[in-house]
């Protein structure tokens, strides 16, 4: 029987163990993953301190419940200390501190991404936290328990989400960012102005340009927090909330890596040496609007590429993966999203225009909406999409990149068809109106 084995259970991998198990009843599949909690959703602390859910053991992936299918698959409680692709064997380790040699014919490499800081010194202190994993995640929830005084560092989407359920908490809350705009990877510095508002309004403290470069503890107990600038902030714990990073060290001097430690792979997500692939947040995918390599850990993307693989070893051929970096959130009663490029991000490749379409009642109450359409000024094709508003939008966002895959242009995208209801379909109509303005406002340049 040929076996397949697949180094890590989270998103990627699990949705290509049950995948292939689906395609290939024959086959053989064993699952390695240190974690015992695996399928964890790391938005679990926001969703606990927001009374989504009792118990952090709730935050787990319930889209694969096919017993009979889950039923098929190895599932080994171990760490990999090596790989060694001559050989083709792995090195495990497994919890009773028992090593073991593993050989494998096929390796699916999986190991998703790691939130650890590379970079500030003393973010291995104990009261520097993150929330990846399940373990993380716990210990989090734990240590901020009884405290008062929160840093988080970084204004991205993570910081931003576990701002706000800090916040509910009644937390003081300080927030660090690097650059001069929270959200920059997916927003325009202008389409941040209603949720800075909002978040400034329940008390969070939003300091930008600040790199922190060491954190240190202090004679009572509290953790300090050094700028490259000299700058200094003091609270009782610090959450990192850094951009995520592919743990891909299993693989170094085994296959081809980019120098963000990107795992190179070609179109069948196979890498430098034949029988090892890669999936997940191990990978750069193309972004569609420019054709190139960008990182996105997200949990889509694993999904994707783990089931692509499964379809690819199963003999069944598909296009090439792309990707348009859709993301979307709820924090401080706004939704957000984005997807594609963002404009000052897409003009260092193209020649953009954009148009901003905005609802907005005078007393800033229940109608807020802001859509952002930004193009290319030669043909007019859509390459991203922002949206801010107080009603739930997020479907709206997957319509757009739809729209970005399919390569449609403002004009295109205005006058497809979409569901006009009164009280019901404003979102649409927005999108709709954000399209013509945007084509209007090319025509004129």
């Amino acid at each position: 029987m040929k076996k397949i084995h697949i180094l890590g259970a989270s998103f990627s991998g699990k949705a290509c163990a049950l995948k292939l198990a689906q395609l290939m009843p024959e086959l053989e599949i064993i699952l390695i993953d240190k974690e015992v909690d695996a399928q964890y959703i790391p938005n679990g602390v926001n969703d606990q301190l927001r009374g989504k859910i009792i118990d952090l053991a709730e935050s787990k992936m319930e889209l694969w419940n096919d017993e009979e299918i889950c039923q098929r698959l190895i599932v080994t409680h171990a760490e990999v200390l090596e790989i060694r692709s001559k050989e083709q064997v792995l090195l495990l380790r497994y919890p009773n501190n028992e090593l073991k040699i593993e050989p494998y014919e096929t390796l699916i490499c999986a190991m998703g991404s790691i939130a650890k800081s590379q970079y500030i010194k003393g973010s291995d202190l104990d009261g520097v936290l993150t929330t990846k994993t399940f373990k993380e995640s716990q210990k989090a929830l734990e240590m901020i328990k009884e405290k008062e005084d929160i840093i988080i560092v970084g204004a991205g989407i993570i910081g931003i989400d576990l701002a706000y359920s800090l916040s509910l908490q009644g937390k003081k809350v300080t927030l660090l960012e690097a650059t001069d705009t929270i959200q920059f990877r997916q927003f325009d510095k202008e389409m941040m102005i209603p949720l800075q508002a909002e978040m400034e309004a329940v008390g969070i403290r939003i300091v930008k340009n600040v790199r922190v470069k060491e954190i240190s503890q202090t004679n009572s107990g509290n953790l300090r927090l050094i700028s490259d600038s000299g700058q200094s902030y003091e609270g009782e714990r610090v959450l990192l909330a850094v951009n995520f990073r592919p743990n891909s060290h299993l693989l170094e001097s085994v296959v081809e890596r980019s120098l963000d430690k990107t795992v190179k792979v070609n179109k069948n997500l196979r890498t430098s040496d034949p029988h090892i692939y890669a999936i997940g947040d191990l990978i750069a995918l193309p972004l569609s609007t420019i054709h190139l390599p960008y990182y996105s850990p997200l949990i889509n993307q694993a999904i994707k590429t783990g089931q692509y693989l499964a379809y690819h070893l199963a003999g069944i051929d598909l296009p090439p993966l792309q990707q348009t970096k859709v993301i979307g959130s709820h924090s401080f009663n706004l939704y957000q999203s984005s997807v594609g490029l963002t404009e000052e991000e897409g003009s260092l490749y193209e020649d953009l225009v954009s148009h901003c379409q905005k609802i907005q009642s005078d007393d800033n109450s229940s109608a807020l909406a802001w859509l952002k359409l930004i193009a290319r000024r030669k043909d007019g094709r859509i390459v991203g999409c922002q949206i801010i508003s107080k009603d739930n939008h997020l479907l709206l966002i997957n319509q757009v990149s739809q729209a970005i895959s399919i390569q449609l242009s403002d004009s295109e995208l205005a006058f497809q068809d979409f569901v006009f209801l009164k009280g019901e379909s404003e979102m649409a109509f927005l999108l709709h109106e954000a399209a013509l303005g945007l084509f209007e406002k090319r025509l004129l340049l």
